[in-house]
């Protein structure tokens, strides 16, 4: 999903009024992994001050950076029918429009089973209709100019915790006493949509996953309940690219070819982040392999490329490396980084252009320009 049609389904939450929501279930998990609560309610029955809690969990839901926070994923078994896991489940799912309670308990236990977190939770499930509105030329929607219905669950996962201890005024009783300490929903830890919402119509095929850590993904829940094919998480896709080069280049991983990837990268990644016009940039393989090349790799390791990409990055399992490789995870676009055990030395990489290496007694040397604005533990240096 595009940034723009996430945003599209994000804005049905943002006020009652807009909102279509028809049902809310949930269930309350304790640290024990006992199901201590269901409840299935209308959400416009629902107190107002609530209505608007509510809201706001689902937002946070789908807020994020495609790519990095929120990622499409692909079910592994697209036959669903009596598929007791992934699409089979969630398209029982949204057919009851959650009222099948048999099909609501089935995903709870499967998820009390999978999602990893030490202590109590809530997982919540909304059913909504949205009546897809036809979009002009200018980005203007026409309300009268539907002519598809995009019916969808939303889910949120999120951690219960205790308030804090403390003292406070007891109305009745007209006296100080300690409160009573209660486990309060947080927002969000993780979430997904079903079934996506690609080039504005429902995709039955994939769905949209949230998580709040980028870095760490859900991955039995995501396998054994959702049944789709996960994306690698940011990290892995920062510390894997950095592996990557380095096996890539082997001896020719010098300074300048590493600094002239890195700077060829930015300017790619910064081509395409203008085109894109603000969606998300991905990177693929023979992108990657240009980069490398007009970065003065030579071909004897180039001949490698392929294959070290391949092993790298997993593009056998029938995965689209565009799919994995968010341009954001491996591009130095703010910073550019030099260290070594006895420094630290981070360039804005728009400003790389103040580092060159030299050779002084013989030594090859880092060399930074002084400018008039540098100061050494807050204390101003003058320019020399």
């Amino acid at each position: 999903m595009t940034k723009k049609e996430i945003n599209e389904i994000k804005a049905l939450f943002d006020t009652i009024q807009e909102c279509g929501i028809r049902e809310l279930v949930g269930c309350y998990v304790d640290a024990d992994r006992n199901k201590v609560k269901t409840f299935s309610e209308s959400f416009h029955d629902l107190p107002e001050e609530e209505m608007h809690k509510y809201l706001e969990i689902f937002r946070r839901t789908l807020s994020g950076t495609p790519g990095k926070n929120l990622m499409d994923m692909h079910f592994e078994n697209t036959e669903y029918d009596n598929n007791p896991i992934g699409k089979g489940l969630l398209q029982k799912l949204r057919a009851s429009e959650l009222k099948d309670e048999a099909a609501l308990n089935e995903f709870y236990d499967k998820v009390i089973d999978t999602y990893s977190y030490v202590g109590n939770y809530l997982i919540l499930l909304v059913y909504q209709n949205y009546d897809i509105p036809g979009i002009t030329d200018d980005g203007l929607k026409m309300e009268d100019a539907s002519d598809e219905i995009y019916s969808y669950i939303l889910c949120s996962i999120c951690p219960m915790k205790l308030t804090k201890p403390g003292l406070g005024f007891d109305d009745d009783l007209g006296e100080i006493h300690t409160l009573r300490r209660t486990f309060a929903v947080q927002l969000p830890d993780v979430g997904f949509l079903f079934p996506a919402f690609n080039e504005r119509s429902t995709d039955d095929n994939n769905i949209l996953f949230s998580s709040r850590k980028a870095d760490i993904l859900q991955d039995a829940l995501i396998e054994k309940v959702l049944d789709v094919t996960a994306t690698l998480p940011a990290k892995q896709q920062k510390e894997g690219f950095q592996e990557f080069v380095t096996e890539v280049l082997g001896n020719e991983s010098n300074f300048d070819t590493v600094f002239s990837i890195q700077e060829n990268l930015k300017e790619t990644v910064t081509n395409k982040k203008s085109e894109a016009a603000g969606e998300a940039v991905f990177l693929d393989k023979e992108v990657m392999k240009d980069v490398f090349k007009r970065s003065g790799v030579s071909e004897e390791k180039l001949e490698k490329f392929d294959q070290k990409f391949e092993e790298q990055f997993d593009t056998e399992q029938n995965v689209k490396v565009e799919e994995k490789l968010f341009a954001d995870n491996v591009a130095p676009l703010r910073n550019f980084e030099v260290k070594n055990k006895n420094m630290l030395l981070r360039v804005k990489s728009k400003h790389t252009d103040i580092m060159d290496t030299r050779i002084i007694d013989g030594k090859k040397c880092l060399v930074i320009e002084i400018t008039d604005d540098m100061t050494v533990n807050g204390i101003s240096v003058e320019n020399i």
